[in-house]
């Protein structure tokens, strides 16, 4: 087996997929598979098997939960999906044949937790497991890609927009530098209907698409724009851009979500250049859970969840012995107001055993970004004291 070194980024989507690994000599993502014919390294999201069409629309049909047949059998989609992975990471042998991934970011436009537990179980098909692997929305590797750049990229709020030649989205990230971490946020917006209006009028197009960048930036201090999708490949983008350069930088390319996910992997697996950052989106927590433990010879805080985590990412346990506590306290604090609420479980049930003569273990998840759900159970404490097999388990919401 090769060294762990590689530092991977890995943009999937319906119809297209990106590999770019991360080279430590420019400090910048490399494509993999990049081509004189194929300058952006695009790879069809396909299963290509010998003799037979290609299966190109297997990622769809996972999103909408329906059968995927191969070679006449239905196939799990966690199979198909890792098939998929397979073939694909397999090409960074080429560039790279005596290293293997140290630390792999797959990002994707669909976040739902379905379809990333789905990314998950296909990956530990691999070997790849959550220690190893990470998975995080096109919005957040839009964050991590700026946020690599030049800081007079982004000494005001930058914007981006997404446009495949039918759905037009907008993000604008922002910053609240009066924060300890500084707080990175993203804006998004649904301009796929605004767009239409233009059909198939190039010179059209152009006029209603910079009419709408006019309405969403209008009043905003943007210190840069960006234009990634093939949307933007069409001549009547040209002239657009160049009137959009006024006042602000302008850079359109396809990479920028591989990119951006290459960036989380040398974030991730090595270094912490973003530490006094936190990035958020609607999807991730907005406070940090903890337990007051004693450990190390004093008494700390122990964060069981943490803000800035996707909710469905979050699935923490520890074990804890408790001494003379009836009740466990939990102590939670939103990095935005700085305020602190708690909520508790009751251990009453066991008393008379919490005194260091039971091990707890407590595990922390959410159903979705405000709801949490702490469980704990009782394991006991060796053979002198068995466990009671008492499950306490409560469903707190979180502001």
């Amino acid at each position: 087996m090769g060294e762990r070194t590689l530092l991977l980024g890995y943009d999937l989507c319906d119809t297209t997929t990106q590999l770019a690994v991360y080279n430590r000599e420019r400090m910048e993502p490399e494509l993999i598979g990049q081509t004189e014919e194929n300058p952006d390294a695009i790879f069809d999201t396909a299963i290509v098997l010998e003799g037979k069409e290609p299966i190109r629309d297997f990622l769809g049909r996972i999103r909408k939960g329906e059968d995927i047949v191969v070679e006449g059998k239905v196939s799990d989609p966690v199979n198909v999906l890792a098939y998929y992975f397979r073939k694909t990471l397999s090409a960074t042998r080429k560039m790279y044949p005596t290293e293997t991934i140290k630390q792999l970011v797959v990002t994707v436009s669909d976040q739902s937790a379905e379809f990333v537990q789905l990314v998950y179980d296909a990956l530990e098909k691999l070997n790849i497991g959550r220690d190893r692997a990470v998975v995080i929305s096109h919005k957040q590797s839009f964050l991590y890609y700026t946020l690599y750049q030049k800081k007079e990229l982004w000494v005001n709020d930058v914007g981006m927009f997404d446009y495949d030649g039918e759905e037009l989205r907008y993000y604008q990230m922002q910053l609240d530098r009066k924060k300890k971490p500084v707080l990175v946020g993203v804006v998004e917006k649904d301009l796929s209907d605004a767009i239409s209006v233009a059909e198939d009028n190039e010179e059209r197009k152009g006029t209603v698409f910079e009419n709408i960048v006019q309405g969403v930036i209008h009043k905003q201090i943007l210190s840069t724009l960006y234009m990634t999708g093939r949307g933007f490949e069409q001549d009547w983008s040209d002239d657009v851009f160049k009137r959009l350069c006024v006042g602000r930088r302008l850079f359109r390319g396809s990479n920028l979500y591989v990119s951006g996910a290459c960036y989380a992997a040398k974030e991730i697996g090595e270094s912490a250049k973003l530490e006094n950052y936190m990035l958020l989106d609607e999807e991730m927590i907005h406070c940090h859970i903890s337990l007051s433990v004693y450990k190390d010879a004093k008494e700390q805080d122990y964060i069981v969840a943490k803000a800035g985590t996707p909710w469905y990412q979050i699935d923490n346990t520890v074990d804890v012995i408790p001494e003379n506590e009836s009740e466990i306290s939990f102590r939670v604090k939103n990095i935005f107001t700085n305020e602190e609420k708690s909520f508790m479980i009751d251990l009453n049930p066991v008393a008379g055993k919490t005194d260091r003569h039971c091990r707890l273990t407590i595990r922390i998840r959410f159903t979705d970004v405000k709801t949490c759900v702490a469980t704990i159970k009782d394991r006991g404490f060796g053979v002198i004291f068995p466990t009671s097999n008492r499950i306490w388990e409560k469903t707190f919401i979180i502001d």
